[in-house]
């Protein structure tokens, strides 16, 4: 997907739907992290685009280093959370689970729609691509952004009142 943000969508969605069992901040940093390498090779020309990480093999090690991440910072980022009235699991289990999640769903998300792709890496064919129209993929992950903001709008306005 050209467009990183669009991929908070999904991400919002379903750590706000199981915020119980999936951390939110794990599964937005999983979102999202899989397009580091995509961002320096689009300003700097290296190709193929879409690497390693763009593969489930690849995301799921870069998931191993937000697990590690999330978990070593989680009493700092509880606060922050805390900030902004979610109700947060920071357990092993949730930041694993939030993790997978995110990282998994960035790759189904973008082998949609970018040919360079081969997310069942060492298989050499992605097929994934055209399952779904480019317009239909924007449109759910920005539902999901929608759907993701409602809820939590929801839950912090219904945890104000019984504070």
């Amino acid at each position: 997907m050209p467009l990183t943000p669009f991929h908070l969508g999904p991400g919002l969605f379903i750590g706000e739907i199981f915020e119980k069992r999936i951390n939110l901040v794990a599964i937005l940093l999983a979102s999202i992290l899989v397009d580091v390498r995509t961002a320096y090779c689009f300003f700097n020309g290296c190709l193929p685009l879409h690497g390693l990480i763009h593969t489930f093999i690849g995301a799921t090690v870069l998931a191993f280093f937000i697990i590690i991440g999330v978990y070593y910072f989680r009493k700092g980022l509880q606060k922050i959370t805390n900030l902004f009235k979610i109700k947060q699991n920071y357990s092993l289990s949730s930041i694993i689970a939030g993790s997978l999640i995110g990282v998994w769903v960035h790759i189904i998300l973008d082998s949609f729609m970018h040919f360079d792709i081969t997310p069942f890496w060492p298989i050499e064919e992605n097929p994934l691509l055209g399952i779904i129209s480019n317009g239909l993929n924007y449109y759910l992950c920005t539902a999901a952004l929608v759907l993701g903001l409602i809820i939590y709008l929801y839950k912090s306005t219904k945890n104000q009142n019984h504070t």
